[in-house]
Parts: C-alpha cells; sequence; structure tokens
C-alpha cells in the first residue's frame, strides 16, 4: 500500500477528531492506536500534521468503553480497508 498522502492524511485526522464524543477522547488509546498507524502509514514529510495530537504518556488512558466507540471504529475500518488493499 502506497504512502498516505497529505491532503488524505488531513481528512483522516479531521474525521477523527470531529468523531471525538468527549474530551477524552483526545488521550484514549482508541484514538492513539489509530494515531500511531496513521503515521506509520504516511508520508514522512507529514509528520508535522501529528504534532497537535502529542500527549504525555502521562494523560494517556486505556480505553473508557465507550459505545460506540467512534475514534476504535474508524480505526477498525481503516484497518479492514488497508487489508483489503493488500490483497
Amino acid at each position: 500500500m502506497p504512502k498516505l498522502q497529505r491532503d488524505e492524511t488531513q481528512s483522516l485526522l479531521r474525521v477523527a477528531e470531529d468523531s471525538f464524543p468527549h474530551d477524552l477522547c483526545r488521550t484514549c488509546e482508541c484514538f492513539l492506536g489509530y494515531l500511531a498507524q496513521l503515521r506509520i502509514d504516511s508520508d514522512p514529510a507529514n509528520k508535522d500534521l501529528f504534532l497537535p495530537f502529542k500527549v504525555d504518556r502521562m494523560e494517556m488512558h486505556k480505553c473508557l468503553g465507550c459505545d460506540p466507540c467512534l475514534p476504535g471504529d474508524l480505526y477498525a475500518e481503516y484497518m479492514k480497508k488497508k487489508q483489503m488493499a493488500s490483497q
């Protein structure tokens, strides 16, 4: 799978941030896992897009069990698309 381009990365990050039902989503492992995957899959030149989402390790927390977990759902959907593209 080719690296995500800047506009695609920005769009995915915006959709994720807009999906937050709670302020705590920004520091939740569900969102941060998705963020880490997007960073891996993005062009290294776009690392600046991830700076606003950097959080201190002490602020990170486990899943709160939100149902639905919108950032977690976006992560799962992204991984399914990625898997389908690699087949």
